[in-house]
């Protein structure tokens, strides 16, 4: 009899520090998810740099572009002068998120749309391609490449020095 009371008594004393631990686990819980609740949410998301990663010249002269970063990092604005065919100019702009949420990449915009009419003749042959990062999602921070790629490709058309002003302009939202 004193055997079964002992027993009983360990288990009892088991389950009261089980217990316990349990509600101090759920203690220490419960405030970490209420500071994380009351910690200000912040959506930042931008252009952190733009860099040339590479530079071809069919002829004589190197293609050049000028680019700068502008309205708070949203958008790149850029001017570029290409003057013979095979001449190519990559850059690589670096997206960051820099605030506390999730952001996910809804589109790139460019202006103007060279891809489309009438605006495709004003620098034809000339090329623009872009890494396609619509729909990515950028963790809080975390960086993101784009990659853009302008290209002069060879024609039969008479070889003319092709300068024009683009702007890339970046769309997110919150996860």
């Amino acid at each position: 009899m004193k055997k079964v009371l002992k027993d009983r008594n360990t288990i009892i004393m088991i389950l009261c520090v089980t217990i316990i631990c349990m509600a101090i686990g759920f203690m220490v819980l419960s405030v970490k998810f209420k500071n994380e609740k009351d910690a200000p949410r912040q959506f930042d998301v931008s252009f952190l740099t733009i860099k040339n990663t590479s530079s071809v010249k069919g002829s004589l002269k190197d293609p050049t572009a000028v680019t700068t970063i502008t309205n708070s990092g949203k958008e790149i604005d850029m001017h570029v002068v290409m003057y013979s065919i095979h001449d190519e100019l990559s850059y690589v702009a670096k997206i960051k998120n820099n605030g506390t949420l999730k952001a996910e990449i809804v589109d790139i915009f460019t202006s103007p749309s060279y891809e489309k009419e009438p605006f495709s003749k004003s620098i034809f042959p000339v090329t623009i391609k872009m890494s396609d990062v619509k729909g990515k999602i950028i963790p809080p921070g975390e960086e993101m490449d784009l990659k853009i790629v302008f290209y002069y490709p060879s024609t039969t058309q008479p070889i003319t020095p092709k300068e024009f002003d683009y702007k890339i302009a970046l769309l997110t939202k919150s996860r």
